[in-house]
């Protein structure tokens, strides 16, 4: 019996990490990726961004009207950041869990963002990364840093191998 078969809610998936500009600015593209690759998840494709506002608003939709916006959208048009599409098997939970608390200092040591990430005394947070939390928001957030990618392409790509 094949694995799969044997359990079903394992599910191949695809999912987005954005090195922000503070993990870009400190280097951290590298250990991140390691990390990745490390757990045995694959990188699908990976390329350096300078974001724009339009593309910001789209992917913060849900923040656009928050009292913070003005600050997370200049923090993340500080620098470049790195968009990378990952897949494997439950990796949206599983690169979510590796990123740790959205708060640096609420996040476990050994998370990415309770390794490298901190809070300002200003309150403001310089987290390092961001990842999708649900399938769906992977696919949306893929749709809009990664237009040119297509899943169920990919998908097909990966029953050959």
């Amino acid at each position: 019996m094949i694995y799969k078969e044997m359990f079903p809610m394992v599910k191949d998936e695809y999912t987005l990490v954005l090195v922000k500009p503070d993990g870009v600015k400190t280097r951290h593209i590298g250990d991140i990726i390691t990390r990745i690759e490390r757990k045995g998840y694959t990188i699908e494709a990976l390329k350096m961004i300078i974001p724009t506002e339009e593309k910001l608003r789209q992917h913060y939709a849900d923040k656009v009207d928050k009292p913070f916006f003005p600050e997370l959208l200049e923090y993340m048009t500080e620098g470049p950041i790195v968009g990378i599409v990952v897949s494997g098997t439950n990796v949206v939970q599983a690169i979510h869990n590796m990123a740790g608390a959205t708060n640096p200092g609420e996040a476990e040591w050994g998370t990415i963002r309770g390794d490298y990430g901190r809070e300002w005394p200003d309150g403001n947070l310089r987290n390092i990364i961001h990842t999708s939390d649900t399938v769906e928001s992977a696919n949306h957030e893929i749709g809009i840093w990664f237009p040119e990618f297509d899943i169920e392409q990919a998908r097909k790509a990966h029953l050959n191998d």
